[in-house]
């Protein structure tokens, strides 16, 4: 699921919350979803694009509303099911998606938006081929028809390597690089484009020897396209994230590790192993300081860049994790007092994040990095020593690990544990995705139901209107 801004995107925030204001965050997750402990169910808003409207969220999307009168201004909710890409109106009253795209020969698997982009392709599609579609999401929107209008479609040769497991795993822009975005595949392997180079250009790369080792390979020619692949991993790549300034590259895989790369200096930074089997998602803090991650051990996991390691896990999914975001949007009730200790709000730091799963759950979180009682030492002050020869635990009490070294899971007594501070159950199918916007938080099922609940308002400021001084 992408949320697709065309026009100014709500302003998010530069800092996570402080803790001067944990009750705050506390009261207003019990508001959201019940009082605290999960027990109230979620008021519902709508599914697929709907709003202002009472139910389950169990309807599913129907026959695709005409496009009417598009203005080119809009957010919009994008989704795959089958063989069709499905595109909802955020803000309309109509319970079904205006359009959909059919792509006759492969499925959409992933799609990413380019919300920098003032014209041109701003819509990438992944599909199951491991060929890549790009288009322009408001002529697709001007266009009453059900085929893509002017894609460019960068078709991926990868049978000269000899691979067949080729499918598309993740879509992503790369921040502050106009034109460049990436692509991960169901072979451990991830492709660097751009879009304003011939799409039809001849390419080939270096086998792959040993597939369980990085390899970064550019292309011969400055024209072609992809401009570069990267060999991260011995099975699927699952999902990928970059930090916000573009700066870093997470992924997660198959194999159970998340890996952290420099993306300019292609290097990777490091890396942690899930407690069990493989990682699903990944996504980054506002501020690029932390990463969640989770997967099949049930649990979310919180990574520090500064520590180079996991820094808590959360416990409450009843199955395998699909999808995780942090809340950007959030601010706590008077937040212009956090700048009145500088010192207390860089110790005090709290950041809010939700979960979906296989358990057809949403679960909200909060943490505060005070709590956590790992020490926070910067990369510079890492010894370079080793990790081989150790043992997991006497490895995992060291400062931070040395650079480039995949580290195994640590005891959980060692690792701080979460709990979430509110669960909701959303129908019985499995989750598959999340959103937070400035209004609202979207959650989407495998079946294409979407359900939106909408954030509270301030109680403090509702509080001084019903009791003035």
């Amino acid at each position: 699921m992408t949320v697709a801004y065309l026009e100014e995107k709500p302003a998010t925030r530069l800092a996570p919350s402080t803790a001067s204001f944990a009750s705050g965050i506390r009261s207003v997750a019990a508001r959201l979803l019940g009082a605290g402990n999960g027990s109230r169910p979620l008021s519902f808003v709508g599914s697929n694009g709907a709003s202002g409207q009472s139910g389950s969220g169990s309807s599913r999307p129907g026959r695709p509303q005409a496009v009417g009168n598009y203005d080119g201004k809009g957010t919009y909710i994008i989704y795959s099911i089958a063989h069709k890409l499905f595109i909802s109106d955020f803000n309309s009253n109509v319970n079904r998606p205006i359009k959909y795209i059919r792509f006759s020969n492969s499925g959409p698997l992933c799609h990413a938006f380019d919300s920098e982009a003032k014209d041109g392709h701003d819509l990438i599609v992944g599909l199951s081929s491991g060929d890549v579609c790009s288009m322009s999401l408001r002529q697709q929107l001007k266009d009453p028809g059900h085929e893509p209008i002017e894609p460019q479609h960068f078709i991926n040769n990868k049978y000269k390597e000899g691979i067949t497991n080729s499918r598309c795993t993740g879509v992503a822009w790369v921040p502050g690089h106009k034109g460049l975005f990436v692509v991960s595949d169901a072979d451990g392997n991830l492709y660097v484009y751009d879009k304003s180079k011939d799409v039809n250009t001849d390419w080939t790369f270096p086998t792959v020897e040993d597939r369980s080792e990085i390899m970064i390979s550019h292309a011969k020619s400055s024209k072609s396209n992809p401009v570069a692949r990267w060999h991260i991993c011995q099975g699927a790549i699952n999902a990928i994230s970059f930090s916000p300034d573009g700066a870093y590259l997470a992924t997660v895989g198959r194999d159970g590790y998340l890996r952290v790369f420099d993306f300019a200096k292609e290097q990777l930074i490091f890396g942690g192993k899930s407690y069990f089997g493989s990682l699903f998602c990944c996504s980054w803090s506002i501020d690029g300081k932390y990463l969640l991650s989770g997967g099949e051990d049930d649990l979310v996991q919180v990574w520090s860049m500064d520590d180079r390691k996991m820094v808590a896990w959360g416990e409450g999914h009843k199955s395998w994790v699909s999808a995780v975001a942090f809340d950007s949007y959030w601010s706590p009730p008077n937040s212009a007092e956090t700048e009145e200790n500088t010192n207390e709000t860089m110790e005090n730091t709290i950041y809010r994040f939700a979960s979906v799963g296989q358990d057809a759950r949403l679960l909200l979180w909060d943490v505060a990095m005070d709590e956590l009682r790992a020490p926070l030492t910067s990369s510079s002050s890492c010894s370079p020593t080793s990790s081989s020869g150790r043992s997991p635990s006497t490895d995992w009490d060291s400062t931070c690990p040395p650079a480039r070294v995949l580290r195994p899971s640590p005891r959980m007594q060692e690792v701080p544990k979460l709990l979430p501070l509110a669960t909701q159950p959303v129908g019985a199918d499995p989750l598959s995705a999340l959103e937070f916007t400035s209004e609202s938080i979207l959650a989407i099922c495998r079946e294409g139901r979407i359900t939106i609940w909408p954030r509270p308002i301030d109680s403090e400021s509702n509080n001084d209107q019903q009791h003035p001084d």
